[in-house]
């Protein structure tokens, strides 16, 4: 497998490094047993505008006690349990119908899921239509993962770690692709995804895909996921669309549905 996700340094709290850090700069060495470990990403770009550009943005969780935040810490510990019981890595995210709550939930699971002390997070925007997640980042036109499936752009080159602890995102792409259903099912695809999930163990996959109803596109990328996190809008999204959408995922392994409420 020739793919290479990202590659990193770490270096736990308890490893010579991490010591001689504290030891500069007077912390207790009894901290050790409780702080995470310290991540420094050596091909993954690091943008931490990316980060000031997502706080700007309503409904994105910050590092605070608010409801929100606390919300998004419940449903990541509900997640996390079920997937380590199960063995899974990749958690694929969709709706019935486009909703802006979709793509806000993906990201707000991996940023819960980054603070957690023993997990880190790839996000995965695979909305490649070019109306994801890429633009909460201020990262439009970047190079994505559409660039990686059709002119083989190597995925180092277009990760970022956008300035938060244990969090890497793999954008969309460049420019929209009209054949994104019949590239998130190929060989390089499946390649990748494999290697997503084997590469660190303490990685958890989140894939942002596009509404089940409207496109084929989460249709033909669910087999390569392992379970599958359904969001709906409280009022908004319709019975006769969550019949649908429970039987077209009727063969795939589901953790479970959230219930997003419509932006102020």
């Amino acid at each position: 497998m020739t793919n290479v996700v990202d590659t990193r340094e770490t270096h736990p709290a308890s490893s010579p490094i991490a010591r001689a850090a504290r030891h500069a700069a007077g912390a207790p060495s009894a901290a050790v047993h409780a702080a995470p470990p310290r991540i420094e990403y050596t091909q993954t770009r690091v943008v931490p505008a990316a980060r000031l550009q997502l706080l700007e943005h309503l409904g994105v969780v910050r590092s605070d006690r608010s409801q929100l935040a606390e919300a998004f810490k419940m449903l990541r510990n509900q997640v996390l349990q079920k997937m380590h019981a199960d063995g899974h890595r990749v958690l694929a995210v969709t709706s019935p119908r486009a909703i802006p709550g979709k793509s806000l939930s993906a990201l707000n699971l991996a940023l819960a899921i980054a603070a957690d002390f023993d997990s880190t997070a790839l996000l995965v925007d695979a909305d490649l239509s070019g109306q994801g997640l890429q633009q909460l980042f201020g990262l439009d036109g970047a190079p994505g993962l559409g660039d990686h499936l059709v002119r083989g752009v190597p995925i180092p080159e277009v990760l970022v770690n956008p300035g938060i602890e244990r969090l890497v995102f793999l954008p969309a792409g460049g420019a929209a692709v009209a054949q994104s259903a019949e590239l998130l099912s190929t060989r390089v695809m499946r390649e990748l995804v494999s290697e997503m999930r084997l590469r660190y163990d303490d990685r958890i996959v989140i894939v942002d895909l596009p509404p089940a109803l409207s496109t084929a596109d989460a249709l033909a990328f669910l087999p390569l996921a392992d379970t599958t996190l359904v969001v709906i809008e409280e009022h908004t999204t319709r019975m006769a669309d969550m019949e649908s959408l429970a039987e077209l995922l009727a063969p795939f392994e589901l953790v479970g549905t959230v219930m997003s409420q419509p932006l102020a």
